[in-house]
């Protein structure tokens, strides 16, 4: 790929994973909520499809923006613009994790960042798991895609998804918080009605 146009466009994936549930109705009547998230574009081309096509069957991956995970895209944007380090061991950046926890251990698709002062590098694009330093070629022995884009337009839109994905995190709770929050209210509300009744 060459000097490309950076953008991003909401997405939506439906799992592959065999036991998963997909994300639109199935066979059986089930439906699961939808995996949103915004996928990165190069001249306006979804970069997922083109890195699905170096794949035997699409890869059961979601991008690092999304609105469902506000804390973790704040830090995702942080380090695609290069004002955080990698979140891999070897300084590595993800753009692509598990759609269910984007735990690394599950498994990303990762690049290497170059930062020119005219362009932005996503080099040997690959794939990684955990703290593995090795980094595993999307399809045949030697494809690690890259692709450059224009430093200006690329931060430009990340700027843009930093300031609202920002916003997304004032008064955020991820459902296991709020439950804690929640307890812990019950639990000082009852203790506030035992020692009324005793005084």
């Amino acid at each position: 790929m060459g000097l490309a146009m950076f953008d991003v466009a909401p997405a939506e994936r439906e799992l592959n994973l065999p036991g998963a549930a997909t994300t639109s109705l199935r066979k059986d009547g089930l439906r699961q909520t939808p995996v949103t998230y915004l996928d990165f574009t190069a001249n306006g081309d979804r970069l997922f499809e083109t890195l699905a096509a170096y794949f035997p069957q699409p890869p059961d991956y979601v991008g690092v923006i999304q609105d469902a995970w506000p804390v973790e895209t704040v830090a995702a944007i942080e380090r695609l613009l290069g004002q955080a380090p990698g979140d891999l061991p070897d300084g590595r950046v993800s753009l692509y994790v598990c759609p269910e926890c984007g735990d690394l251990g599950c498994g990303a698709i990762t690049t290497r960042l170059s930062l020119e002062p005219e362009t932005v590098s996503w080099r040997t694009i690959g794939i990684q798991t955990g703290n593995e330093d090795e980094v595993h070629p999307l399809g045949g022995p030697n494809d690690f895609p890259e692709v450059t884009f224009k430093r200006d337009g690329h931060e430009q839109v990340l700027v843009h998804e930093l300031a609202r994905a920002r916003q997304l995190c004032v008064g955020f709770e991820y459902p296991y918080e709020r439950d804690r929050r929640l307890r812990r209210e019950r639990r000082t509300r009852l203790l506030r009605r035992l020692l009324g009744r005793r005084q």
